[in-house]
């Protein structure tokens, strides 16, 4: 029959030897070769198209080769696509505000529920749609092959439409991407192009197995078959997410989420050897020819695309002419007098903005001493000002502290000169964080974070929002290497800060 696609199953695409094993195989090297290529030589518009489309691509040069219905495979791509990106569109604000919590704050369990377990959730329960809808709408289709082959296709182009809306911000960065480090993009590549579409692979081709084996069985089985299929992708997509949402520094993170994938392609190989190896037959076999040219075809118009919208829509860097252009005054700003916060029993105290203004202030957030003032204007953002004990700690000690609990892979773009807090020298930097949550819409944060000491109680100042590049046009009109809003009114703060007094000189 012209609907089934595999040869002999039990490898990604075909059982391991066999000639259509060796030639998926290959197509993965070609794919992989060019993603990581283009991540390592920071060719990031090249490398999001990859990463977005490769894996979907080498299944569909496949399912070509071996006469997949060309009815089902559009029925499947084009819910998957629709679903995929309107997922992405509706969550991937709400994961990147999420990302962009203030430094300090501990990530909490609504945040783990939210980010980490409903949002992937969701996601995985859509990308096993599409299987469903080819279940339901063509009934010429019965073998479980077949199925395999829709379930993992729909779901592949589901995680491909999710992710080109994601990361199609992205592409207004640049074609290429010199000030973010090669790790960082390798580190994309690698979960957005083969950690995460593996597992959505894995995930759909055991979904389709398990539909299309249920009429074979009787009906109370069926339902345990479809509902365990189910359960597990949850489970796989889930453990993705919640890797994505824990604090942990990038090798880890890749580690882990190429962990998982490798748990679902096993898992899904077990589930082929125990069902449709029975069903082996000698239709359909690939080339090499037949999968490679359209395969490194399809690649190369991808990332060409993928540089021409980039290059179109980056817009040019302003240059600063002064005069004329000289920005307003750096001196001149209003007095204001704001309400005071004390902390920690009289440790410390700080300015804070008063009610009415454009903040929403939370005092004492997740058990820290201190204030968390939430920017609700312009590029929005959070700033935190608290205190703690610097037990024998150095201002640099406690600055690298806070931005790797909360920003383990943040990048220093640069140490703040003659840093201080409350007027007592001590040390700042500002850092570049870029966000790595799969389900997250690309955001490019600008992270500073100052501290100071006395009486070895250490005074801390932190803030983070969107990047965005002061201009003639942004800011106060002079240039500056912050390049973040909310810096332009951290300073009154900052130094708002006072200790308490010599009391704290021997804290015990």
């Amino acid at each position: 029959m012209p609907d089934k696609l595999f040869d002999q199953p039990g490898t990604l695409l075909g059982r391991l030897g066999s000639r259509d094993g060796a030639v998926i195989g290959a197509g993965m090297a070609v794919f992989v070769i060019a993603l990581t290529g283009c991540a390592l030589l920071r060719w990031q518009a090249p490398m999001i198209a990859l990463a977005s489309f490769g894996l979907a691509t080498v299944l569909l040069c496949y399912a070509r080769q071996i006469r997949v219905p060309a009815s089902a495979v559009a029925i499947a791509g084009l819910v998957g696509l629709a679903l995929g990106a309107g997922w992405a569109m509706v969550v991937g604000p709400v994961m990147a505000q999420a990302y962009s919590a203030a430094l300090g704050a501990q990530t909490d369990l609504r945040h783990i529920l939210l980010s980490g377990i409903a949002i992937p959730g969701s996601g995985a329960l859509l990308m096993l749609a599409p299987a469903v809808v080819v279940r339901v709408t063509i009934r010429s289709i019965r073998d479980p092959r077949s199925g395999m082959a829709v379930g993992a296709w729909g779901a592949t182009v589901f995680n491909a439409g999710s992710t080109a809306t994601l990361l199609w911000p992205q592409l207004a960065m640049g074609v290429s991407a010199h000030d973010q480090s090669a790790e960082s993009l390798l580190a994309e590549a690698i979960v957005e192009g083969l950690a995460w579409p593996s597992a959505c692979l894995a995930v759909g081709a055991i979904f389709g197995i398990a539909l299309w084996l249920t009429p074979a069985a009787p009906s109370g089985r069926n339902r345990a078959t479809v509902v365990g299929a189910l359960a597990a992708g949850l489970i796989v997509v889930t453990a993705l997410g919640l890797v994505d949402v824990l604090p942990i520094s990038v090798r880890p993170y890749i580690a882990a989420q190429l962990g998982i994938s490798l748990l679902a392609v096993i898992a899904w190989r077990i589930v082929v050897a125990r069902t449709v190896a029975r069903r082996v037959s000698d239709v359909g076999t690939a080339s090499y020819r037949g999968v490679l040219v359209p395969l490194i075809g399809v690649l190369g118009v991808l990332a060409a695309v993928s540089t021409g919208i980039s290059a179109l829509i980056t817009p040019p860097a302003k240059a600063y002419v002064c005069p004329p252009d000289c920005g307003r005054p750096p001196l001149g700003t209003p007095v204001e007098t704001n309400p005071r916060y004390s902390g920690d029993n009289g440790a410390f105290s700080v300015a804070y903005p008063e009610e009415g203004a454009a903040y929403q202030v939370t005092f004492e957030p997740h058990g820290l001493a201190g204030v968390k003032l939430a920017y609700l204007g312009g590029d929005t953002g959070t700033m935190m000002l608290f205190g703690e004990p610097a037990d024998g700690r150095t201002s640099r000690q406690i600055v690298e502290q806070v931005l790797g609990s909360k920003y383990p892979d943040a990048v220093v773009s640069y140490e703040v000169p003659n840093a201080s807090v409350g007027y007592q020298p001590g040390y700042g930097v500002v850092a570049d964080v870029y966000s790595r949550d799969s389900a997250a819409s690309f955001t490019r944060l600008r992270v500073i974070v100052m501290a100071a000491i006395k009486h070895d109680y250490a005074l801390i100042a932190a803030a983070v929002g969107p990047y965005h590049e002061f201009s003639p046009d942004y800011g106060s009109g002079h240039p500056s290497g912050a390049n973040l809003e909310l810096a332009m009114d951290m300073g009154k703060y900052v130094n708002s800060f006072r200790w308490g007094g010599d009391r704290y000189g021997h804290r015990p």
